[in-house]
């Protein structure tokens, strides 16, 4: 219990340490003095300095009119068809989550509950399953590998080899699939890259998801072959795509879960090897005797008070603004 609450001490502070190091990382890289709400308040404040100049609207006039132009231009809901659902309760089983497919109902929320406390620890199982068989299959080749190839009678450190290699699958895996991606869609490799990492470990941002966000409405037009031609097909909304396609896809991400589960596992093996290994060499000398590896230990005691002692042992070891409110004085 002692070891168990040290083993989670470490791991919690090591937890903490890493996302506040990340944290300040992102900090570096990422943060801009620009400040994009002001910008876009100031944008919406210039806006209706010259509506008000042309035609003599109020505030609230305007308000409801950004507000109007704003949800028309937003990006309409999905149609709920079968390859929507589908789509749907695969990103919700497998924690995914990019969250342009959500639920509009109460029905359907409830519903969404339901499937997950379900399909969550199905798909879990599922998953640490064949990634726990595909760690097996590495160890066991590295191990027969150095044993029968290299000739080495002993075998060190496997789970960290077993690491190292499912990590190179994953990152040609990741590479190649990027790069088809690439080929069909507009995105840049980096973000091809991204997508996939980021859909395989299951987080899903949702900022890439390449032809599945239906277009939104660019600009008004009274001229109908205009119109028509903007609007989107019915196949890019609701994604009526054939059976084996779908079928494909799931196999395809799938392979891609469990290749990223394998590699998620190994490390974590690794970690644990690690972890468990005394600091020196001789900080867990006074832990020899108490392993249960064949050692016998027996005290005869004589008569005149002499203990004798025999050992035998063995080794091994965004948010959008859309509305305006300020007051203005005027003097009279």
């Amino acid at each position: 219990m002692n070891s168990l609450f040290k083993r989670a001490l470490l791991w919690t502070a090591g937890f903490f340490i890493w996302i506040c190091f990340s944290a300040w990382i992102f900090v570096q890289v990422e943060y801009s003095d620009v400040d994009e709400y002001e910008q876009k308040y100031q944008l919406l404040h210039s806006l209706y300095n010259s509506m008000a100049y042309k035609f003599n609207i109020t505030i609230e006039e305007f308000n409801n009119f950004s507000k109007t132009a704003h949800d028309a231009l937003s990006v309409p809901k999905l149609q709920w068809s079968y390859s929507t659902s589908f789509d749907f309760v695969f990103q919700t089983v497998t924690t995914i989550g990019y969250g342009y497919i959500t639920p509009q109902t109460s029905k359907g929320k409830i519903l969404c509950i339901f499937v997950a406390l379900v399909g969550i620890p199905i798909t879990m199982l599922a998953l640490k399953s064949i990634g726990e068989l595909i760690v097996v299959c590495v160890n066991s080749s590295i191990t027969n590998l150095e044993k029968k190839i290299l000739r080495r009678q002993e075998v060190k450190k496997v789970q960290v080899k077993s690491a190292v290699v499912l990590f190179s699958l994953m990152v040609i895996f990741v590479m190649v699939f990027a790069l088809l991606l690439v080929n069909s869609t507009d995105m840049t490799l980096v973000q091809c890259v991204y997508f996939w990492f980021v859909t395989y470990t299951t987080i899903g941002f949702g900022d890439y998801v390449p032809g599945k966000i239906p277009q939104s409405i660019q600009r008004l037009s009274f001229n109908s072959s205009a119109n028509h031609a903007n609007k989107p097909t019915k196949s890019s909304q609701e994604f009526d795509v054939p059976v084996y396609v779908t079928i494909f896809y799931l196999l395809f991400c799938m392979l891609g879960f469990c290749v990223v589960s394998s590699v998620l596992n190994s490390i974590v093996a690794a970690l644990e090897v690690e972890g468990h290994r005394p600091w020196c060499s001789g900080c867990d000398s006074r832990n020899i005797l108490n392993h249960d590896d064949g050692n016998q230990l027996s005290a005869v005691h004589n008569d005149m008070g002499v203990a004798n002692l025999n050992t035998e042992s063995s080794p091994s070891v965004n948010e959008n603004v859309i509305s305006l409110s300020f007051t203005e004085t005027t003097k009279d």
